[in-house]
């Protein structure tokens, strides 16, 4: 009987932790991208770091609870319309979690969402998606995760 109490309070602890996670800030996030590449900059709300050779950039916003990760890839008007076509399509069934973007005249990889609901993990993956979606641009157009709707 005594195993069996200190079994479902175990199990009641890992659900209970789980559920309720500390909500993701800023500071932890930089804190896991500064143990996995090298800043090359950093103020409140605004990290430059380079992952996998690809220059990227966290900016969150504690006010809204938003986070992103954006690697500029290429000025927007220098595409050919064949180009901006296949960034659309990999929206669609390329891309999973990581989008192609527009801002200011410059193409990114992108990951948006909301901040104290990341967790680490979705963190590191976010990078990986990113980074992939940037290097692939102009042949796979691939976030790396999967596709839908492509024959292979």
């Amino acid at each position: 009987m005594k195993s069996i109490f200190i079994t479902v309070i175990m199990l009641f602890n890992i659900a209970y932790s789980t559920v309720y996670a500390s909500p993701m800030t800023q500071k932890e996030m930089e804190k896991i991208i500064s143990n996995k590449v090298k800043v090359l900059s950093q103020k409140k709300g605004h990290i430059v770091f380079k992952y996998k050779k690809i220059k990227m950039l966290l900016i969150s916003d504690a006010k809204y609870n938003r986070m992103r990760i954006v690697a500029p890839i290429i000025k927007y008007k220098l595409l050919s319309d064949d180009k901006k076509d296949a960034v659309m399509k990999s929206n669609f069934h390329m891309a999973l979690d990581a989008r192609y973007a527009v801002s200011d005249n410059v193409l990114y990889s992108a990951f948006i969402h909301p901040m104290s609901p990341l967790t680490a993990v979705q963190l590191e993956d976010a990078l990986n998606q990113v980074s992939t979606l940037a290097r692939t641009f102009g042949t796979l157009y691939s976030s790396g995760q999967l596709s839908y709707g492509v024959k292979k």
